[in-house]
């Protein structure tokens, strides 16, 4: 559904997108990951037709890049954070964007308020809302002609906790195919079956989640002890009931692949020694990299 080949941007004399491969399957929700400046926001805007990529080859749906209408009529998008004429309300802007897919019958326009949340405020102006509620609207102006392929650039950045929610069951419901940026794996979880993480403009990992989760591991436990002598003994049993630990600074930080491996975990730490702290830790986008880079070598 989503394919790009070689792929290179610059910006001046910086390159946003170097060399990238990108595969989407139709249906599936596909996680773009990395920090900032990585090239997240550069793909989607060349997915969405707003940037022309300086060589590669990119095709939605079979729909090569260059035929940049036909693109959009199947594509919606959703930019990190919208910036969207304040002086019209919201119903307008819906409207106006509906009418440029020659959609113009109310029903389709109230429904989809009505999906994200904005009925209750359709003919106020956007100068009385909040960040969350613009987005919203935003979203509401992407999915107006209901479009086959989603671009949504960190969706859930600026929504407040019920639109975030919103979101994820639409997008899970929806059977579109996604594509959405991500600053880490927490942000695209439960959500995406396949992710690219970028590094630099550069993809070092592409394929299916459940793969990646698997060799980085969920998530991971820190466990501080009241204790340091007793660091030691821990580790021991750690490792001889088969469970990754290593030791940063004050702490113990124990990987896990599944939730319900945690119970296990807590059980050993606190039979074995004098725990002062528990909580868990996210895997950064670092530690992906590091387990990425030094596969490499």
């Amino acid at each position: 559904m989503i394919v790009a080949r070689k792929l290179n941007k610059k910006y001046g004399k910086t390159r946003a997108i170097i060399d990238l491969d990108l595969h989407v399957e139709k249906g599936a929700i596909h996680g773009l990951i990395g920090p900032e400046a990585s090239g997240k926001s550069t793909v989607l805007r060349i997915l969405s037709t707003l940037v022309r990529p300086d060589s590669g080859e990119v095709a939605i749906n079979n729909i090569p890049a260059g035929k940049g209408s036909e693109i959009r009529r199947i594509t919606g998008y959703v930019p990190r954070t919208p910036h969207l004429p304040h002086d019209h309300t919201a119903r307008e802007l819906v409207s106006f964007e509906a009418s440029l897919h020659g959609i113009h019958d109310r029903n389709v326009i109230d429904s989809i308020m009505k999906q994200n949340g904005l009925e209750a405020v359709a003919d106020q102006s956007l100068d009385r809302f909040s960040p969350s509620m613009e987005k919203n609207v935003a979203f509401a102006m992407a999915c107006v002609h209901n479009p086959l392929v989603l671009l949504l650039d960190e969706p859930m950045a600026g929504l407040d906790p019920v639109s975030q929610k919103g979101i994820r069951e639409f997008l899970l419901a929806s059977n579109k195919t996604v594509l959405l940026t991500g600053h880490d794996l927490d942000t695209v979880d439960g959500l995406c079956s396949s992710v690219t993480v970028l590094r630099r403009g550069s993809s070092i990992v592409n394929g299916e989640m459940a793969d990646l989760r698997q060799k980085i591991g969920k998530g991971a436990i820190e466990i501080k002890l009241c204790d340091a002598g007793q660091t030691q003994n821990l580790l021991f049993e750690f490792q001889k009931s088969g469970k990754k630990a290593t030791v940063s600074g004050e702490s113990i930080y124990v990987n896990y692949t599944n939730d319900s491996q945690i119970p296990c975990i807590i059980r050993i730490a606190t039979t074995t020694a004098d725990i002062k702290d528990a909580r868990p830790a996210k895997i950064s986008i670092d530690d992906i990299f590091a387990k990425y880079l030094q596969a490499e070598k």
